[in-house]
């Protein structure tokens, strides 16, 4: 039986809730962010050294390459950011046309990245394409899914609601390349989130665990690949930090003190928690499955 998508809305964050994050100014991202403006955890293939450049191309690379993206005629990006993800299809693995999905104002402003791209100002549960996708990819927009106040078969309802409509939009066949941030080793049983984070931070939003992301996709995906790659946030949150603190002068310029202070916070003790594994970074390669899809075993 289908997931009605109907039960996930209000269930993550809102376009006010995203945008209270992202859209305090392009300018002040800039100053810490790489070139590409890529605002999520990058992938090294080597040492954990300073080049956040190179790692964020390869993260880029390593997503299109789970995808099956080369030369493909429609790819849509969930999440899709300031668009580095889009131009890197289009520009660098020839895809014919990709559509990007976000709810930030500012980034859905960014201005024209290409004829064969388009950004849409647009909720994942609203969105319907003309023709399916030939490969999906999702990275750093699955947190803000569902609400960490949500109990867990609430949450993964929202879940399964997502994986059934990536189902929808792909090709039998076709794959989604998914990242997000997750709990490790936290027990959501016994502890609660730090209102910093829910309230001051990512309002609206929530992390899965592992078991709630395989739980929710197996009826309409097989897992085909698997990162955990902490580390590689650890790094990606200091090089962060360090690129902030040094722009100082101008951060505070740009989007004042108080801003600056909370993301100065934000960077350090998000890579505490990196440190301490209460969080890790997940890379999946998803799969669809021939339909019929497997019957569902229930909710937990």
């Amino acid at each position: 039986m289908a997931v009605d998508t109907a039960t996930a809305a209000g269930a993550g964050a809102s376009r006010r809730a995203i945008e209270h994050h992202y859209d305090v100014g392009r300018e002040f991202y800039r100053l810490w962010l790489d070139a590409r403006m890529v605002y999520s955890c990058a992938l090294w293939t080597g040492d954990l050294d300073d080049d956040l450049e190179g790692a964020q191309l390869a993260k880029l690379a390593w997503h299109a390459t789970a995808a099956r993206a080369d030369g493909v005629a429609r790819a849509l990006d969930i999440g899709c950011g300031w668009g580095a993800m889009l131009r890197y299809l289009v520009e660098e693995r020839g895809v014919g046309h990709v559509t990007g999905l976000t709810l930030s104002a500012d980034q859905a402003s960014s201005g024209p990245i290409s004829e064969r791209a388009e950004v849409r100002l647009e909720d994942w549960r609203d969105h319907q394409p003309a023709h399916p996708y030939d490969a999906v990819v999702s990275i750093g927009a699955f947190e803000h899914f569902a609400r960490d106040d949500l109990p867990r078969a609430e949450r993964r309802q929202v879940y399964r609601a997502f994986f059934e409509r990536c189902a929808g939009w792909l090709v039998e066949g076709g794959r989604l390349s998914l990242q997000t941030i997750a709990y490790e080793d936290f027990d959501r049983a016994t502890s609660a989130a730090s209102p910093f984070f829910t309230e001051e931070i990512f309002p609206e939003s929530g992390l899965p665990q592992l078991s709630d992301i395989v739980e929710a996709a197996e009826r309409w995906f097989r897992v085909v690949g698997f990162r955990n790659d902490p580390t590689h946030y650890e790094q990606t949150l200091l090089l962060w930090q360090q690129r902030l603190e040094s722009g100082r002068a101008r951060a505070v310029e740009l989007a004042g003190p108080a801003v600056y202070r909370r993301y100065l916070r934000y960077l350090r003790l998000s890579r505490v928690m990196f440190q301490r594994r209460v969080c890790t970074l997940y890379r999946l390669v998803l799969e669809r499955r021939p339909v019929p899809p497997l019957p569902s075993r229930g909710n937990p």
